[in-house]
C-alpha cells in the first residue's frame, strides 16, 4: 500500500459556507465541489485532509496573480473579497499565505 499527496499554496484563504448557502442543495456534492464548479477566472481552490479516514481540514481559495499590482495586496486582496462574497462564502482568519496537503 502507498499513500499519494498533493501539495498546496497560495494567496487567499480558508472559507466555508455562510448560513444563505448553508442546507441548499448548491452543497449536495460538498462544499469543495460547489467553490471548483463556481470558482470565477483567476482564482484557484484546494482541500487539505486526508481522503482515507474522510477527515478533511478546509476549502481554500487563492488568488492567481496575487502580485499584479506590486507588492501591495491590498488590491488583490479586494478582488479576492469580492469573488467570495458573490459565491455567497465566508472567509476564515486572516488573508495571507494558505496550504496544506490533502492525503489520498
Amino acid at each position: 500500500m502507498s499513500v499519494d499527496y498533493d501539495a498546496y499554496y497560495g494567496i487567499g484563504y480558508e472559507v466555508e459556507a455562510n448560513d444563505e448557502l448553508e442546507g441548499s442543495e448548491y452543497l449536495d456534492d460538498g462544499l469543495n465541489d460547489y467553490v471548483c464548479c463556481n470558482l470565477g477566472e483567476g482564482f484557484s481552490s484546494f482541500q487539505t485532509g486526508n481522503c482515507f479516514s474522510g477527515d478533511f481540514d478546509g476549502v481554500f481559495i487563492t488568488i492567481d496573480t496575487p502580485f499584479m499590482f506590486g507588492l501591495d495586496l491590498s488590491e488583490s486582496k479586494k478582488i479576492l473579497d469580492t469573488e467570495i462574497k458573490r459565491l455567497k462564502l465566508d472567509s476564515q482568519g486572516n488573508f495571507g499565505v494558505v496550504g496544506g496537503l490533502l492525503v489520498w
